[in-house]
């Protein structure tokens, strides 16, 4: 349970060239990150986050710096927030949801670890392409995908709205641009909660084409 960003790809291979410009533009914004006090780690919230033209991991930074407060508890975005990330994390607590807190902006609780964010050029083959039953149900009957998922490979990231999740929703946007409808992205956030994402992307590189939950 928590604040979720999901993608499905088609194919297990991004071609290589696709996948140099996709890095290529998020290395672009790395110095941005760190103006906006986004501290981007590796895989396990600690070391140097990992972007090659093979794979990208990341996670924010479990030694952040940010002062401890245990009451940002499974957060999840207000209906309306600000940029950035809220100088102080009590003033970014704006309500409760029935499992946690609404957050008016980006904030951690002293740890902006969450989970990790996972994006390779090539998918490893043990992971299967969805089929065409989800699950079944207590009484044997299957429950079936919508067609559009069949075949996909499918991915995600709980971020808990940290300040990574900018980061997140920068790469996703980017990614989407370069790969068109090879990629489809959806989150439990609505597109309000995208829009710093697809600002940046529009002032940086002029993309304008960012669909979200097709």
């Amino acid at each position: 349970m928590g604040y979720t960003h999901y993608w499905y790809r088609d194919g297990r291979e991004i071609k290589r060239e696709v996948f140099e410009r996709i890095v290529n533009d998020f290395k672009k914004l790395l110095p941005m990150f760190k103006v906006l006090d986004i501290k981007l780690a590796g895989p396990l919230g600690d070391g140097e986050p990992i972007i090659t033209n093979d794979e990208v991991i990341f996670n924010g930074s479990k030694n952040c710096g940010h002062p401890k407060n245990d009451a940002v508890v499974i957060p999840w975005p207000a209906e309306t927030v600000k940029n950035g990330v809220a100088p102080k994390s009590e003033d970014a607590i704006v309500g409760s949801w029935f499992a946690g807190v609404l957050l008016l902006q980006r904030t951690c609780n002293g740890d902006c670890s969450y989970e990790t964010f996972y994006f390779p050029r090539v998918i490893d083959l043990k992971e299967k392409p969805l089929g065409e039953i989800d699950y079944y149900k207590m009484n044997g009957m299957p429950v079936y995908r919508e067609k559009w998922q069949v075949g996909k490979y499918f991915h995600f990231c709980k971020t808990a709205f940290r300040p990574y999740d900018l980061a997140v929703q920068c790469f996703l946007v980017i990614a989407k641009h370069h790969l068109g409808n090879k990629l489809i992205v959806r989150s439990d956030g609505d597109l309000n909660h995208w829009m710093e994402a697809m600002t940046i992307c529009k002032n940086a590189f002029g993309y304008e084409d960012f669909v979200l939950n097709e």
